[in-house]
């Protein structure tokens, strides 16, 4: 047998099960929503000559074409969190093949030899978590049938991507998996002595913040003037300050945890809270990719919920404006709760790798005393908090957004079911960190019988 092959084998075999499970759960979910999201915009695709034959009398032709537009939009939006998170189920139990890749060395394997069989056993886990991916999606088909857009129930056949594209994303997915193993080793050294991983640590500066903050107050003194400038300049304006404040929140994000942990850690009181800030500082990235994508389509929901809200009540009784805009709606919010569901299986995965990589540090306090619910305090505090503060601010900051453009008391009225959403959104995300809680008792249990 080939010896990548083989090595590759000998690290399969010696993955416990529950990592196992775990990174084959983490790719199968995400690819399940990804083939989803490519049957919805197929659908939109395919409608859209017919939404104009049957539509045209009241809107013209184009409102099809408009309609996979956003389709394209929404499926562009969900498309990141879905790739991020097939990169950090690739990197789920990249700790524990340390001791398999030593021994790898040890009895003669080359450094370039093992980092391949680990790509490869990545690959496998991969290509299982595929297959249980598209079971799961053709399983859920039907079950679209309940969404009805244009009118017309979203069909099992419309959502349908069709073999080709069944295994074209199934290829795609097993060559990411691979490409972010790859790229995750090349920070490791491999030698007949051990594993050494080569880290920087990450650089997190407020830039970001200080010109989301005068981009924001700049739209906010001027943005009633610039839409009253003319249309072309105003939807300039508008699609413009918008664009460069949607890539500033991700910057935005990952200094604020940063931020965010320095404060609990300075003004805290109990041990536990120390520590949930001290792992915040020590990694704020980690965490912003769990629910990062939530907050960035928390934002766009903040601008367009309220539009479509009062737009919605002024299509009077129009029915078809009234289905548009109800569509439109629907869409928003059936995109926000997809993301929502992405960030609670990206909470879930990224907790595990970190309950994997940090198990030396947690058998540690285990030995100092430190119970399991001293633990599990910490760990809530290290995600609720973030989560709390930053999904419902992305929310708000979205909605001040849209304040110089369209206010009013109807505008003022979605706040608080905006809120309510946000929250809902974290309590989801707190209850998907809790699925790592059996993995961290493992862990605990280990050291346990190792102290005995």
């Amino acid at each position: 047998m080939n010896p990548v092959l083989a090595a590759a084998s000998a690290i399969l075999r010696g993955r416990d099960r529950a990592t196992s499970v775990l990174t084959v759960i983490a790719f199968a979910l995400p690819h399940a929503v990804f083939l989803a999201v490519l049957g919805g915009v197929g659908a939109f695709q395919a409608r859209a000559s017919r939404f104009d034959a049957a539509y045209s009398e009241q809107m013209g032709q184009g409102g099809g074409t408009m309609y996979t537009a956003l389709a394209y939009f929404a499926a562009t939006l969900l498309i990141v969190p879905i790739l991020s998170m097939g990169a950090a189920a690739a990197r789920l139990g990249m700790s524990r093949r340390a001791h398999d890749l030593a021994v790898l060395r040890l009895i003669g394997l080359g450094p370039g030899a093992a980092k391949l069989a680990c790509v490869v056993e990545t690959a496998a886990h991969a290509g299982a978590g595929v297959v249980v991916g598209s079971v799961l999606y053709a399983v859920t088909l039907p079950a679209w049938g309940l969404i009805a857009f244009q009118g017309w129930p979203m069909a099992a056949s419309e959502m349908w991507v069709g073999v080709l594209l069944l295994l074209g994303a199934a290829l795609a997915i097993v060559v990411l998996a691979a490409l972010s193993a790859w790229f995750g080793m090349r920070k490791v050294a491999i030698t007949p002595l051990g594993v050494t991983r080569r880290q920087k640590a990450d650089r997190v500066t407020p830039i970001g913040v200080v010109v989301g903050a005068v981009l924001l107050v700049v739209w906010m003194t001027a943005g009633s003037k610039l839409m009253n400038a003319g249309f072309a300049i105003g939807m300039a304006a508008l699609f413009g300050f918008l664009a460069a404040i949607f890539l500033i929140v991700n910057l935005i994000g990952v200094w604020s945890v940063s931020l965010l942990g320095r404060l609990i850690a300075a003004v805290a009181r109990r041990p536990q809270t120390v520590l949930a800030g001290r792992r915040l500082v020590d990694d704020p990235r980690s965490l912003w990719r769990s629910f990062g994508p939530v907050a960035l389509v928390g934002f766009l929901v903040g601008v367009l919920y309220p539009i479509l809200s009062v737009v919605g009540g002024m299509a009077g009784d129009d029915p078809v404006s009234r289905m548009v805009g109800d569509d439109m709606l629907r869409g928003m919010i059936l995109t926000f709760c997809i993301a929502l569901a992405l960030g609670a299986i990206s909470t879930a995965v990224n907790q595990a790798i970190r309950a994997i990589d940090s198990a030396e540090q947690a058998r540690a306090l285990f030995r100092m005393g430190s119970p399991l619910a001293f633990m599990d305090r910490a760990r809530r505090i290290e995600i609720g908090v973030p989560a709390l503060l930053m999904i419902p601010g992305s929310m708000l900051i979205g909605f001040l957004f849209i304040i110089p453009i369209a206010s009013g008391a109807g505008l003022w009225g979605t706040l608080g079911a905006l809120l309510a959403t946000a929250v809902g959104g974290v309590a989801l995300i707190l209850a998907a960190s809790e699925l790592s809680a059996p993995l961290r008792r493992a862990i605990l249990e280990e050291a346990r019988e190792s102290n005995e």
